[in-house]
């Protein structure tokens, strides 16, 4: 089990893939706070703390790059049809938990990065508006939060990977499904989005958009949907056809 998990940690880390992943991160906050409305960006109209704490709700984007890392560990296997491989050289119990634990830490990682990376360009949008960034115990929150829903994404593109091996079609789940699917029903009907895992990951953030659950509920709320995709992808992985 160790190696496995040592292994799939490797591998996560090799290449430019993480980099990659880190500048995503990165810029998936900065694209949606570029096409937010600016009325509902506007630092200059709150106080230092408020638009602190409004710029920094875009930390909810981060959770999706961990949640492609993830896919991405699984579905380059079969991509590169090294799965055979990777199984005949561990138990195939280790390689799924491996890859669980390695998505985990890869999720971590990007947590991190894009806690800190964003938490400085914040800083630099709010000197641009004559505002310091305020560095409050609802910022430390929602920064630790980041690192934990991101940590908890990986595990979440793990699972999907396994479900939906194809890169392509797993990738697009990953990355589309937050973004298409959960945003806009989170802007138009809230109460159905927040059940969702990356809303639920929203809420363990504390972004300050109408809907989204306390980070408790949001916890709550994700684990069994992790659990449940989690027991799916293994059920799958045993039962598929290793080529």
């Amino acid at each position: 089990m160790r190696d496995a998990v040592r292994s799939e940690i490797l591998k996560a880390r090799s290449g430019f893939w993480m980099l990659a992943v880190f500048a995503y991160a990165l810029l998936m906050p900065a694209l949606l706070l570029a096409n937010a409305p600016k009325s509902t960006v506007d630092v200059k109209a709150v106080d230092a703390a408020t638009g602190t704490h409004l710029l920094l709700g875009f930390l909810a984007a981060c959770p999706v790059a961990a949640m492609f890392l993830g896919c991405w560990l699984v579905t380059r296997e079969y991509y590169y049809k090294s799965v055979v491989r990777t199984v005949l050289a561990n138990r195939r119990a280790d390689v799924y938990l491996g890859k669980l634990v390695a998505g985990a830490a890869g999720g971590l990682a990007v947590g991190i990065v894009g806690a800190a990376g964003w938490a400085v360009i914040v800083t630099l949008v709010l000197r641009a508006d004559t505002r310091s960034f305020a560095m409050d115990a609802r910022t430390w929150q929602m920064l630790a939060g980041c690192v934990a829903a991101c940590t908890l994404a990986g595990p979440w593109g793990v699972a999907v990977g396994w479900i939906v091996p194809n890169y392509y079609v797993g990738t697009g789940i990953a990355i589309l499904l937050p973004l298409g699917v959960e945003l806009p029903l989170l802007l138009n009907y809230p109460d159905v989005a927040r059940f969702l895992p990356a809303t639920a990951l929203a809420g363990i953030i504390r972004t300050p958009i109408d809907g989204v659950l306390p980070p408790a509920l949001g916890f709550l709320v994700y684990l069994p949907v992790l659990a449940a995709a989690s027991w799916l992808g293994w059920v799958l992985f045993r039962r598929r056809e290793v080529r």
